[in-house]
């Protein structure tokens, strides 16, 4: 469907918000249609990144408060990509930022992209796992509402997925993929 128009309804520092009046051709509109887009934009539309850390055969996840939801909710390390940087550099960045830990470059495995909300959000997320992941766990002190840090056994990690103990869908998704690409090689968990 063509955008027919366009209309700017705000800004922040990371996105821009639309309505776009869409026409089918075949008599349907919409009108108001809304959009969100980031500011800087490459061109595969990888604007963000998710990485599922393993530190000595554990998952890590941080539980964040998500004002948009009102609720806490277990993810993986994730956030913006910085103009310039690759994926994979975002991905060992928001790593360290977020948990202090580190992984080296051959341990950081990407599990390919996901579309966030294809309907609205003009955007992908990279998706990665870091193995063997080193360095001193500790919370980031500047992210808001960061919670806590803890890391799950993989039999915790697999119960907390099958309990849907864990909504947050690039999380979930590198879980899946991660767990799919070792069963495909044979290897044993993580």
């Amino acid at each position: 469907m063509p955008h027919e128009r366009r209309r700017r309804i705000g800004a922040n520092s990371k996105w821009r918000i639309f309505f776009d009046r869409l026409d089918s051709g075949q008599g349907h509109e919409v009108h108001d249609y809304l959009v969100v887009e980031p500011l800087h934009q490459r061109s595969d539309k990888i604007v963000g990144v998710c990485v599922l850390p393993i530190v000595n055969g554990q998952f890590l996840l941080i539980k964040f408060h998500r004002h948009a939801l009102a609720v806490d909710v277990w993810e993986a390390p994730r956030g913006f990509i910085d103009m310039g940087e690759t994926p994979a550099a975002a991905a060992r960045r928001e790593l360290n930022e977020e948990t202090g830990l580190v992984c080296a470059e051959d341990d950081l495995i990407s599990l390919g992209h996901y579309a966030p909300e294809a309907s609205t959000l003009a955007a992908r997320g990279g998706l990665f796992v870091a193995r063997h992941c080193t360095g001193t766990l500790r919370p980031a002190v500047d992210e808001f509402g960061l919670r806590e840090l803890r890391l799950f056994k993989p039999d915790e990690m697999a119960r907390l997925v099958a309990a849907g103990g864990l909504e947050d869908a690039g999380t979930l998704i590198c879980y899946y993929r991660y767990m799919a690409l070792t069963a495909e090689r044979g290897h044993t968990l993580p």
